[in-house]
């Protein structure tokens, strides 16, 4: 009976993961480029448990509860076209490159960039964009009107500047979620330079959550909530009238 509620318990606890991921996801779903969080649970072993079997002996038999696994679901969202200067979207595969003031290179599919005092072209939270080489991208304030092109080249008055480092992960399971929406690859394992890019100017890339369908997730797993309180309570309820017999009290 214990293990019962042992089990609706650690059921709770996944739907808990759940709803955090869900919660996530719709704090999430309008900035550009995000990714949807995902949760799959499998099963681990927790334990044996000793069940009486014939003639005294005591068979043994695993206990199985639930476990939590993170993923993160890297199809593209939808391009809007903003007419800004500083936008960008990648079409297909590939991430922006950008350094963090740490100077650690982090992966990002929001292109929604500006410049800074420095005429340095940099991302919403001033990390500097990475050119194809691996350079802080400067413009020059004197030019033109920057103009970019298919392949991720930028240029002013027709002169190029430089050209957008975007990078590819052969193990996306690898990279890891940081914050401000950015992604981090360890060592930069699996990660190459997208040769022919397809880059968009004046876009962005939009969120791939689907608003609704993580609304619809989080009613049923309130439901699926409830119905683990339940099934405790009526746990709880025959252990208390099974002890009380047992005592020989009503």
């Amino acid at each position: 009976m214990l293990n019962g509620v042992y089990q609706n318990a650690a059921a709770m606890t996944g739907l808990e993961s759940w709803n955090n991921v869900i919660a996530q996801n719709i704090s999430q779903s309008s900035a550009p480029g995000y990714k949807k969080a995902m949760i799959s649970f499998e099963g681990v072993e927790s334990g044996m448990i000793g069940v009486e079997g014939a003639f005294g002996s005591t068979l043994h038999r695993a206990s199985i509860q639930t476990r939590g696994v993170g993923m993160v679901d890297y199809s593209s969202g939808s391009i809007q076209n903003t007419d800004g200067t500083y936008d960008f979207a990648i079409e297909g595969d590939g991430f922006f490159e950008l350094q963090a003031p740490d100077g650690q290179l982090v992966y990002t599919r929001d292109g929604q960039f500006t410049i800074n005092a420095d005429s340095e072209l940099v991302s919403k939270q001033g990390y500097h964009i990475m050119s194809d080489t691996q350079n802080v991208i400067v413009l020059d304030p004197d030019r033109g009107t920057l103009e970019g092109g298919p392949d991720g080249v930028l240029r002013q008055d027709g002169q190029k500047i430089a050209k957008l480092g975007i990078r590819h992960s052969e193990e996306p399971e690898s990279l890891i979620r940081s914050h401000g929406g950015f992604v981090t690859a360890p060592g930069s394992k699996g990660l190459r330079h997208v040769e022919e890019p397809f880059v968009r100017h004046g876009a962005l890339e939009k969120s791939n959550v689907s608003a609704t369908t993580e609304m619809i997730n989080l009613i049923n797993v309130s439901r699926s909530f409830q119905i683990n309180q339940r099934v405790i309570q009526q746990h709880d309820d025959i252990l208390g009238k099974a002890i009380r017999a047992l005592g020989g009290t009503q």
